[in-house]
């Protein structure tokens, strides 16, 4: 018969469609072939960690920057013998060499008197005592190693009440081997005020000293 009935056109479709696809047996046979590789190449796979610090010997250690108590103790005795060190207003020592004389018999310089002209009596030396001297001589040092003219260095006897300055008037000068420098001073004590100048030479042990000096002028506060 050419006209074939509807049921048998559609046993014809389907067995077609069954012809031209792979079977349900044979898809779960490919999935399960897929899952087994891949667990296959999970179980074949290695993980290998490296440690991110070194080992164990090399680990850092870590600790407070507190210094130990025998360091701070010596510290703090030092720190403390230096706050309470007190400041001396003992006079300059001599320089390294010479010979410290008793405060009773600490010498002036034997030129520090003027010289007399000749037919006049000798002028009396300025009334600089042994103890102003004392103080008076580390301001002559200051004074004539400074290197500016006409700085003021100011000395101060508390022991006596005196006081007084040195001013370098002039430039350092050497002449026949000596090094010298002028200079101008002042001197008060007991109620009087004394300007004088003069002319300090570095001796041989490297200190200043006052080889003539003479009195400008004089007035009583």
């Amino acid at each position: 018969m050419r006209m074939r009935s509807l049921y048998q056109r559609l046993s014809d479709s389907e067995r077609s469609t069954r012809a031209a696809g792979p079977s349900r047996a044979a898809l779960r046979r490919g999935g399960g072939l897929v899952a087994a590789l891949g667990l296959a190449l999970l179980a074949g796979g290695c993980s290998v960690s490296y440690p991110l610090f070194g080992s164990d010997a090399d680990e850092l250690k870590t600790g407070s920057i507190r210094r130990p108590a025998a360091e701070r103790q010596a510290d703090d005795f030092k720190y403390e013998g230096e706050t309470k060190s007190a400041v001396t207003s003992a006079p300059l020592a001599p320089p390294p060499g010479v010979a410290s004389a008793a405060p009773s018999e600490a010498p002036k310089p034997a030129a520090y008197a003027p010289a007399a002209p000749a037919g006049e009596p000798a002028a009396p030396p300025p009334g600089l005592t042994a103890s102003d001297w004392g103080y008076a001589r580390g301001a002559l040092g200051l004074a004539m190693t400074a290197d500016a003219v006409n700085a003021s260095v100011p000395w101060a006897n508390p022991d006596s009440g005196s006081y007084g300055s040195f001013v370098a008037s002039a430039a350092v000068s050497n002449a026949n081997g000596a090094t010298c420098r002028p200079f101008v001073a002042s001197h008060s004590a007991s109620g009087r005020e004394q300007r004088l100048e003069g002319t300090a030479c570095r001796t041989a042990a490297g200190y200043w000293e006052a080889v003539a000096i003479r009195t400008t002028a004089s007035r009583s506060l």
